[in-house]
């Protein structure tokens, strides 16, 4: 993580983003992270420049500035690691996929019922339909009188009457 990143987080765009009920919670974090920041932009980015030749002249001990120099400019104080970013991209990536997947599953849906419409739009109306071009227009909606049916009259509460296979009951 670095300074910039922490200055860069939009605070605001969370609070539209988050129902009322954590808006407390968010708060808490934001305070949180505040007081984080604070601490840390009250040190400064790098290490303080020190004048070492000042130094050698004015301390006896030959080796000894020069041994301090050589740790000091060792010193490493490294950021956490930044294991998360990569795990928030493929998130988002992911997440993108989906998006795309229901916006294409939604179009399909869209066109099939534009599709249904203009079938509808450009059935005959009711109000001029003979009962002949209504059992054309809907024929599950009329008990045929031609084929048997057995109560309720749905399709999958008949038995398929073009079913070859013997039951267990004939011998």
């Amino acid at each position: 993580m670095s300074r910039r990143a922490l200055k860069a987080i939009n605070w605001a765009a969370f609070a539209e983003r988050i129902p009322e009920s954590e808006k407390t919670t968010l708060s808490a974090f934001k305070s949180k992270s505040d007081k984080f920041l604070q601490r840390m932009m009250a040190n400064p980015e790098a290490l303080p420049k020190i004048d070492w030749t000042y130094y050698k002249k004015t301390i006896a001990t030959p080796g000894l500035v020069d041994k301090f120099q050589k740790e000091y400019e060792s010193i490493s104080i490294p950021y956490p690691v930044d294991k998360y970013t990569a795990e928030i991209d493929n998130a988002q990536k992911e997440t993108a996929k989906k998006i795309e997947q229901f916006i294409e599953e939604t179009n399909a849906t869209i066109s099939s019922m534009e599709k249904e419409i203009n079938k509808l739009k450009a059935m005959l109306p009711y109000a001029e339909m003979t009962m002949d071009d209504f059992i054309e227009a809907h024929p599950k909606a009329f008990m045929r009188t031609d084929v048997v049916t057995t109560w309720p009259h749905t399709d999958d509460s008949q038995e398929d009457l073009n079913d070859d296979t013997p039951d267990e009951n004939d011998h």
